[in-house]
């Protein structure tokens, strides 16, 4: 594929992954208020799982694991997924939807240091200046929420932690390069890292006591529709979107392109569940569209006269 057909895929993909990763804010909040949070997410996992391994087998995809690297493999699915899934599910029983979108999607500082330090992608003045304008449109997301943030230590402190999980696992799956269909990795991954939370669920919702897997009572509607969006499409289709993003952009810019998340995830959050919006929100969507320019937009090179 050429690179300008590649980086329009990339660009067309980011901005689905913006659309549906960003209403799947509001949907896990409604799901966590009623579901445990290991179950929640075991079910996210391998709904996912069985839906990207259907449709491997649909498209007649090869479903080995790379040989050799089975163990490196399974370092990046607790990275890029257990963490992130366990950890994002927790803090949302802390924070507003809207406010923890905001600190999870730190993940593009990370990811940019982790990718400069480790992967030697460079570090433009393009890059920089589209990952300042992001974070400044993250930025005058988070002032209403202040005291929130400051006053709800615990949510920040695990929403920080599913940020440099994604990163690191992010900047590790692009290091590797495993040779290997994005609907075969994103399966993999998501069965893998499937492994560690189901034994969180029997430790904690079965046997602990952290409550029943199961609400007591019947699920309402909001609460099932909130898990059944959330565990079909963000993860079929947004995780297969994710690392087919990785394939064919720096990671650097596929992070920041992921900036447009929170956007939706404020907006959406403000109409399913009546958080706060205002000016701050605005300002905050133009700044993040100028980023995503200046990362994905390419100025054609300039010809010579003949």
């Amino acid at each position: 594929m050429s690179e300008p057909r590649a980086r329009n895929e990339g660009a067309v993909l980011l901005a689905l992954l913006a659309i549906f990763w960003g209403a799947n804010w509001p949907a896990m909040k409604l799901a966590v208020l009623e579901l445990g949070p290991w179950t929640f997410r075991v079910i996210c996992v391998y709904v996912g799982a069985a839906g990207l391994f259907a449709l491997a087998l649909a498209r007649r995809l090869p479903l080995g694991l790379p040989r050799g690297r089975e163990a490196v493999f399974a370092l990046t699915a607790i990275l890029n997924i257990a963490i992130w899934q366990v950890t994002s599910a927790y803090g949302l029983k802390f924070m507003a939807a809207g406010r923890a979108v905001l600190v999870a999607f730190t993940m593009p500082i990370w990811a940019a240091v982790f990718g400069a330090i480790f992967v030697g992608e460079r570090f433009t003045a393009r890059k920089t200046l589209a990952l300042g304008l992001g974070v400044g449109g993250l930025g005058l997301l988070a002032l209403p929420a202040g005291d929130t943030l400051a006053h709800s230590t615990a949510g920040l402190l695990l929403m920080l932690a599913a940020a440099v999980g994604w990163a690191a696992g992010t900047v590790a799956l692009k290091a590797q390069r495993f040779e290997m269909s994005a609907v075969t990795l994103t399966a993999w991954q998501l069965a893998i890292a499937g492994v560690p939370l189901v034994a969180g669920m029997v430790w904690f919702e079965v046997f602990g006591e952290a409550g029943a897997m199961l609400p007591r009572g019947s699920m309402t509607l909001p609460g099932f529709l909130g898990a059944a969006y959330a565990s079909t499409v963000p993860m079929i289709f947004c995780h297969w979107a994710w690392f087919r993003t990785l394939e064919i952009l720096p990671a650097s810019v596929a992070s920041i392109g992921t900036l447009a998340v929170p956007v939706v995830g404020v907006l959406s959050s403000s109409w399913l569940l009546g958080e706060a919006l205002g000016w701050h929100e605005a300002l905050a969507m133009a700044c993040v569209v100028a980023a995503l320019a200046l990362a994905l937009i390419v100025p054609k090179p300039r010809t010579g006269a003949t």
